[in-house]
């Protein structure tokens, strides 16, 4: 079972879930149709560390779960690889996913996936995010790459539409584009927690 940092996982139930640990709010409002959002922190053998996402942007919790419990995933790079299927959104008239659609009519040299609200919009139908919102997306670069690389998709991705935070995911962790542009080193989150480094790809980090 392969997934990455900001993809999609569905399981059966809440009896999949450390029961004794979650909020009200999650007993209350999660259903199993609704996804769980595979974050990087390192978990337990066998386990998964996830977020849950209520309907307040202030409802957000995380835990870990069996991988075996695991019935589907998504890859978020889904949600953005048919600029057709984006067309046909209901959400298409929101800004957000206005860039999402310019973004995807371009053939880029890696993938690259959108994340965050919108992501979790397109896949629940649910509008979880504001029409005047940041866009979150990743791009997805197992191979290192230099700075000026990233240039036209930043300048593309550089709309009036609405704000974008660009992320760079590597193999070790993710890091912001943005404050890449700005500075000799970044700061790489990875799965054991956040580091200074001059090269993301680094494989002694």
């Amino acid at each position: 079972m392969q997934v990455q940092p900001h993809d999609f996982v569905w399981i059966n139930s809440l009896d999949d879930l450390p029961v004794e640990t979650l909020p009200e709010w999650v007993i209350s409002q999660w259903n199993k149709q609704l996804p769980l959002v595979v974050r990087r922190e390192a978990a337990a053998e066998n386990k998964l560390t996830v977020g849950i996402r209520g309907i307040k942007p202030s409802q957000r919790f995380v835990t870990q779960i069996d991988k075996l419990s695991i019935t589907h995933i998504m890859d978020v790079a889904s949600l953005v690889s048919n600029s057709r299927e984006l067309q046909r959104s209901m959400f298409i008239a929101l800004p957000p996913v206005q860039v999402l659609l310019l973004l995807s009519q371009h053939n880029w040299p890696w993938t690259w996936a959108v994340t965050g609200s919108c992501a979790y919009t397109l896949v629940t139908d649910i509008q979880s995010m504001l029409s005047d919102g940041d866009l979150d997306v990743v791009i997805r670069c197992p191979t290192p790459h230099q700075k000026e690389d990233f240039a036209e998709f930043a300048i593309k991705a550089n709309t009036p539409l609405c704000r974008i935070d660009i992320h760079v995911e590597t193999p070790k962790g993710g890091f912001s584009l943005a404050e890449w542009f700005k500075n000799d080193e970044v700061t790489l989150h990875t799965p054991r927690g956040d580091v200074m480094t001059a090269d993301p790809w680094d494989i002694n980090l």
